[in-house]
């Protein structure tokens, strides 16, 4: 914290060096600083306003500021309320997506995974993810999009891809929320194309602190296939929870279960299960280790097609 704003009564500014984003340094005494902007005196340029969006950091000359200041002065300036000098991180702008604007202040990952064997077997699988989420005191908005491919013996036993998006709309004064979502998926080796799925309906927050998200919904909806030898619209409820818990500074875990019941049959359904935990590897490449989990199981599959479709995941995480 700078000295300036800790002892309002000084008469003699803080010596500062800004480093901007381009490079340059400017060195002068602070006068005013605030979220958007840093006032200085340099020695040959006087007075300067410069925006913080084109600083990256602000070093406090304490030792030059120690010299200017009077005796009395300086006994305060050293009492242990003084952080040592270094530098103060601005928070520098988020400029989207490879810096197009696009998905600006979302939380961006790109997954990858890639493993197989040779040897008596030959195996391959390959899974390719991307991830993004925004959260704001208004809205939670969550995007998926996956692709598989998994080969065994020469024969393909997965190829498979969806991309689902959620979003809540929250209500600052009450943990109850409404939402709205939709998901398509293309599957080879299922008994239809194409499946279009949206609902929408009631939310509920039991917990919203910054290390633990646990949320339950209700509401209803449709899935309609494509193609195959199953051609159907269904009409069909949704019940689901879902928890996302930071353990650490390091680790993560987002668990999610929701089944979606028939509304033409009475003990016809679908349920969607998913795991995700996260190891961060290097925070400041943003690169994360990831292992994943997903099981679909539907009643309405037809006969020679698994009910369950469990997929497994080991990937690399990348923050974009």
């Amino acid at each position: 914290m700078l000295v300036c704003f800790l002892a309002p009564s000084f008469v003699h500014a803080a010596p500062v060096t800004l480093i901007l984003t381009n490079g340059d340094r400017l060195q002068g005494d602070l006068l005013e600083r605030n979220q958007e902007t840093v006032t200085i005196k340099h020695q040959l340029l006087g007075e300067m306003t410069i925006s913080t969006k084109t600083i990256s950091q602000l070093n406090t000359d304490y030792e030059a500021l120690v010299q200017q200041t009077p005796q009395s002065e300086k006994a305060l300036a050293q009492q242990p309320v003084i952080e040592p000098a270094g530098l103060v991180p601005l928070e520098p702008e988020d400029q989207g997506l490879f810096g197009t604007g696009w998905l600006a202040d979302w939380e961006r990952r790109f997954d990858v995974g890639l493993a197989g064997s040779s040897g008596k077997s030959n195996n391959s699988q390959v899974n390719i993810a991307f991830n993004a989420d925004l959260a704001t005191e208004q809205a939670r908005i969550n995007s998926r999009t996956a692709y598989f491919y998994a080969k065994s013996e020469d024969e393909t036993s997965d190829n498979s891809f969806f991309t689902a998006i959620n979003r809540d709309w929250l209500r600052p004064t009450t943990p109850w929320f409404h939402f709205a979502g939709g998901r398509f998926d293309i599957d080879r080796f299922k008994d239809y194309d194409y499946r279009v799925n949206a609902n929408g309906g009631f939310g509920y927050e039991f917990a919203n602190t910054d290390s633990w998200l646990f949320v339950g919904r209700t509401g209803v909806g449709f899935n309609k296939t494509f193609g195959g030898e199953r051609q159907e619209f269904t009409p069909e409820g949704l019940l689901g929870l879902e928890t996302r818990w930071r353990i650490n500074s390091a680790q993560r875990l987002a668990l999610s279960n929701t089944l979606y019941p028939s509304f033409d049959s009475f003990d016809a359904y679908r349920n969607l299960t998913s795991f995700d935990w996260i190891l961060d590897l290097d925070e400041r490449a943003g690169v994360s280790l990831k292992v994943g989990m997903t099981n679909e199981y539907d009643t309405e599959t037809e006969d020679g097609v698994s009910k369950n479709d469990f997929k497994y995941t080991l990937s690399l995480s990348w923050s974009l």
